[in-house]
């Protein structure tokens, strides 16, 4: 009766040294990590795909903080032969800033759109009083804006009032 665990036993034994690391080498651990994000919710980072580790495209780094008064700002604009001719966004939240730029057959997003946009952004010179026929004129004025049959700027300032500009 002993010589029938003797076999299981020994080939057990077997069995486990053959699963040992015979070059006496630190094997490395991999760690799962999990964190929780704004929302209160975990993230496992082993489960992000590499969408989430590139940046969005339009996402601004250069002069991100940048304070134009507003933090928001939309215009949109089409002429008798295009619709769409112009699509300009800038936005600066919590997130981070976003910008898109698109006029005169040009487009670009991010650092590269904020760099067509930051002397414009800086010279507009609106506030939540700033009269629609003023603003408009002031848009088309900065963007060079010209021969449009729709114009829509949409604007939120810094203290959170929104308005909206249409011509």
């Amino acid at each position: 009766m002993k010589k029938t665990y003797l076999v299981p036993v020994l080939g057990l034994a077997l069995f486990a040294a053959g699963c040992g690391n015979s070059d006496n080498q630190e094997t490395e651990k991999v760690e799962e990590t999990t964190t929780t994000n704004d929302t209160g919710l975990k993230d496992d980072s082993s489960m992000k795909d590499d969408t989430a580790t590139n940046q969005d495209q339009d996402t601004v780094t250069d002069n991100a903080d940048k304070d134009y008064g507003f933090v928001s700002l939309s215009v949109e604009a089409d002429t008798a032969d295009t619709m769409d001719a112009v699509d300009i966004s800038y936005d600066r939240d919590n997130d981070g800033t976003e910008a898109d730029y698109k006029m005169n057959g040009e487009q670009s997003q991010g650092n590269e759109a904020m760099k067509m946009l930051d002397a414009k952004l800086d010279e507009l010179n609106l506030d939540a009083n700033t009269s629609n026929d003023d603003a408009i004129a002031q848009v088309e004025k900065v963007f060079g804006i010209k021969d449009t049959t729709r114009l829509e700027v949409e604007i939120e300032f810094a203290d959170g009032t929104e308005k909206e500009f249409k011509k």
